[in-house]
């Protein structure tokens, strides 16, 4: 029986203490991979994204590695019709995608989890011991998300005060973030919808036509990139080849 250790709960503290979180979710999962080889089968990654209609894609958490600074400026363009979008990868297929209207709030996204994320995993995995992981996104430290996981998956879930701490500003450790998103927006944004009815369709035809041996390679790769987060020790890895 796979058994885990759970961390104590403390009080929301916004300033982030790098000592005391220093990448956990890496040397946690080497060590639960250690005990169950398939432990990685059991994660259903989740993370949510926009869309924009005019086919621009944010490049906020883009980071170019070069020799010298290239001084590149970008300008963007505000309050442009979109779509907030949830999905949710695992080895066992995509889950989604769902979208929110308006804003993503805790409240939001807390009834999202009631009325389609948690019924959506259970579907797909029954009673065989899913994990849920979330990222630190605001919406995710609402008292109420954490107390109604703690409820439904209690010692099943990842995120920031979780089972497993997942680390702030770690998009190269989920497979959302360095597949999925950039795979469907690839994918839509060449389609151009005119409207956001036309965006929500081309999405979810995006996501069906990924194949399941694809979604399978991608959620392995995790542990090879918590592996190599491992070996830079903690810092940036992208760039190493």
């Amino acid at each position: 029986m796979l058994v885990l250790t759970l961390i104590v709960r403390h009080k929301l503290n916004t300033r982030y203490n790098r000592e005391q979180y220093k990448f956990p979710l890496p040397v946690q999962l080497m060590k639960v991979l250690k005990v169950d080889e398939e432990f990685v089968t059991k994660i259903v990654w989740s993370d949510e994204a926009q869309f924009k209609l005019n086919g621009k894609v944010n490049r906020h958490y883009c980071v170019y590695w070069a020799p010298e600074n290239l001084h590149v400026h970008v300008g963007k363009a505000v309050n442009l019709p979109g779509v907030n979008v949830w999905c949710g990868l695992s080895a066992r297929g995509l889950i989604g995608p769902f979208f929110f209207e308006g804003t993503v709030t805790g409240e939001a996204y807390l009834e999202m989890l009631r009325s389609s994320i948690l019924p959506a995993i259970r579907a797909l995995y029954e009673n065989s011991g899913v994990f849920y992981q979330q990222d630190g996104a605001l919406p995710h430290y609402h008292q109420d998300v954490w107390a109604f996981l703690d409820e439904n998956l209690q010692g099943h879930w990842i995120g920031q005060r979780g089972t497993f701490e997942f680390p702030p500003r770690s998009l190269d450790l989920t497979p959302l973030d360095f597949y999925l998103w950039g795979t469907l927006k690839d994918v839509v944004y060449r389609k151009k919808p005119a409207t956001l009815g036309d965006f929500r369709a081309e999405i979810r035809a995006a996501c069906a036509a990924i194949p399941i041996n694809t979604l399978t390679d991608v959620n392995q790769s995790t542990t090879r990139r918590c592996n190599r987060c491992l070996a830079a020790n903690g810092k940036h890895f992208e760039h190493l080849h």
